[in-house]
């Protein structure tokens, strides 16, 4: 299996959705590449700073499976003001390759039009749970197609294996999650 996975990261990016993905997706033997945007090392919403795998722009020009864009309000802003990426997701759309959103992320493809006609989810506030372009589903991930979305940062774990589930497969979700050791049900 050789899944590339590109995790575009940008001043202000909420730590435990990329953190979460980057380390899950590695985990199931992809391989991973966190692109910055802006100088390195990038600080993330809660001041972690982490140094990128590689350039944005020169990330950017090569072939990838999957796209993950972390939220945080600043960091998607920040990923938003670059008309590469903007450019990049754009293509990705038109092409119809897997982009995955999470948090505030899912309203940067929200401008783009890329969430037109599909069934979405973001960080309440973020999406209009009223838009007549997209249709809003309260749930922790949603997949449609070639997108999938997800709620935030206390869905980041749901989000991760389900985008191992959709690059390698049920098993190989099931053998990443069993060594988690995720209770079956809630503590009380």
């Amino acid at each position: 299996m050789n899944l590339r996975v590109l995790i575009p990261i940008a001043e202000g990016f909420e730590e435990m959705e990329a953190v979460t993905c980057i380390d899950i997706l590695r985990r199931a033997g992809c391989t991973v590449v966190v692109a910055g945007i802006g100088p390195s090392p990038v600080r993330a919403s809660r001041g972690l700073r982490v140094v990128p795998d590689a350039d944005w722009e020169t990330a950017r020009s090569e072939p990838w499976d999957l796209v993950v864009l972390p939220g945080g309000a600043a960091g998607v802003q920040a990923l938003s003001a670059s008309t590469t990426l903007r450019a990049f997701l754009l293509d990705r759309h038109q092409r119809r390759q897997r982009i995955a959103a999470i948090c505030a992320a899912p309203g940067l493809l929200a401008e783009l039009g890329v969430l037109e006609g599909r069934r979405v989810t973001a960080f309440p506030g973020v999406l209009d749970p009223h838009s007549p372009h997209y249709q809003w589903v309260d749930q922790a991930v949603v997949v449609d197609g070639s997108l999938v979305t997800s709620q935030g940062p206390g869905t980041a774990l749901d989000f991760a294996l389900t985008l191992v589930e959709i690059l390698a497969g049920a098993q190989r979700r099931q053998e990443v999650e069993a060594p988690l050791q995720r209770p079956s049900k809630s503590p009380r």
